[in-house]
């Protein structure tokens, strides 16, 4: 009669917070998990999983989440670690960070964007690297007198 739970079910944060069209809140909201948006946020909105903004929302919100699905209007900052997907009915006014960014057809953006990248460490040198280049210099140099 009742189903057992599946693991890939549990480690994929099955459980979904929905706030309803009809929902306004005023405050940071922080949700464990996924979470889908069609009511009115103003505030700051983190979630841990992936978020979908759906057509009839209106966020006046700083947004941090994995991935966000976007089809209704957002005056804020987004930072997607994974995935920003603006629908073409999507309209956001604010500055976005993310690892990969994708724009339907219709969609209005007004802001700036910022490529999220890994932290890669920084580029050392060798000795025998950093004197190649400037014996060829020196070499030529003696070369044209």
């Amino acid at each position: 009669m009742f189903k057992r739970p599946s693991i890939n079910s549990l480690n994929s944060g099955g459980d979904t917070t929905f706030i309803a069209a009809d929902c306004q809140i005023n405050g940071s909201i922080s949700i464990k998990g996924n979470a889908r948006i069609d009511g009115k946020i103003e505030g700051n909105v983190q979630v841990t999983g992936d978020l979908v903004i759906g057509a009839s929302a209106f966020l006046k919100a700083n947004i941090e989440a994995s991935t966000v699905n976007l089809a209704g209007e957002v005056c804020g900052n987004i930072k997607a670690t994974s995935l920003l997907e603006l629908n073409a009915t999507a309209r956001l006014v604010g500055d976005i960070c993310t690892r990969q960014f994708k724009v339907e057809q219709g969609a209005h953006f007004t802001g700036s964007s910022q490529l999220l990248e890994e932290a890669i460490a920084p580029l050392t040198l060798t000795e025998n690297s950093k004197e190649m280049y400037p014996l060829k210099e020196k070499k030529l140099a003696s070369k044209n007198r």
